[in-house]
C-alpha cells in the first residue's frame, strides 16, 4: 500500500511540474488579435480550410446578386486566420474570395497566400500572391485568371522550374486563351 501511495505522489508531482512548465510556455507566446464586430444583417462569414491546421474566415458583405450595386458601393473583404500569428488581410473590390495557402517560396519560413476575389459576374478575376512580411500581407504578384476553367484551379497556379517560381496567369489573344508564366520576385 505504501508503494502505491508513493507512486501516486510521484505521478501527481510530475504532473504538477509539467503543468507549471506548460503555463510558463504560454506566457512566452506572442499573440496578436484583431476583433471584428459582425453585423449579421450586413455581412456573411465564409470559413475556408487553408491547410490541415489553419482556417481562414472571410468576412464579406451581404449583397444581392444585382449588378447595379457594384456601381453604387465600394465592397471589401477581411480575411482572419485561426493562426493568431498571421495578421488580418483586407482586400478591396471583392464580395468574397477563394484562398490557397502556399508553402514558403522565398525561404523566410513564412507562408505565401493566393487570393482570387469574387465579384458579381464573369469568370475573369484577378489572382493575387501575398507574402507575409513584417507582420503584414504584402502583394508580391498580380495577374488575371479565367477561373471557370478546370485546367488551372487556384492550387495549380504556381510552378517551380530551376529554383524559380512562376505565377500562371490567363489572357486572351485572337479569341484564344493564353497561359502566361510570370516569374515571382521577392
Amino acid at each position: 500500500m505504501k508503494r502505491y501511495c508513493f507512486l501516486l505522489l510521484v505521478a501527481v508531482t510530475a504532473l504538477a511540474c509539467r503543468n507549471k512548465q506548460a503555463q510558463s510556455d504560454i506566457k512566452n507566446v506572442d499573440v496578436q488579435t484583431r476583433t471584428f464586430m459582425v453585423n449579421s444583417d450586413s455581412v456573411l462569414v465564409d470559413t475556408l480550410l487553408v491547410s490541415e491546421k489553419d482556417t481562414a474566415f472571410v468576412i464579406k458583405p451581404k449583397v444581392a446578386q444585382n449588378p447595379t450595386l457594384q456601381e453604387n458601393s465600394m465592397f471589401e473583404i477581411n480575411v482572419l486566420f485561426s493562426n493568431k500569428k498571421w495578421p488580418a488581410l483586407n482586400f478591396k473590390q471583392a464580395i468574397g474570395a477563394d484562398l490557397f495557402l502556399v508553402d514558403d517560396l522565398d525561404g523566410d519560413n513564412m507562408p505565401e497566400l493566393l487570393l482570387r476575389p469574387e465579384w458579381f459576374s464573369s469568370c475573369w478575376s484577378s489572382i493575387n500572391l501575398f507574402s507575409l512580411k513584417d507582420n503584414a500581407w504584402k502583394l508580391v504578384k498580380k495577374g488575371s485568371m479565367y477561373y471557370c476553367a478546370d485546367e488551372y484551379p487556384l492550387a495549380k497556379r504556381l510552378e517551380e522550374k530551376e529554383n524559380k517560381y512562376y505565377l500562371l496567369t490567363d489572357s486572351l489573344a485572337d479569341d484564344k486563351f493564353i497561359i502566361n508564366k510570370s516569374e515571382i520576385k521577392f
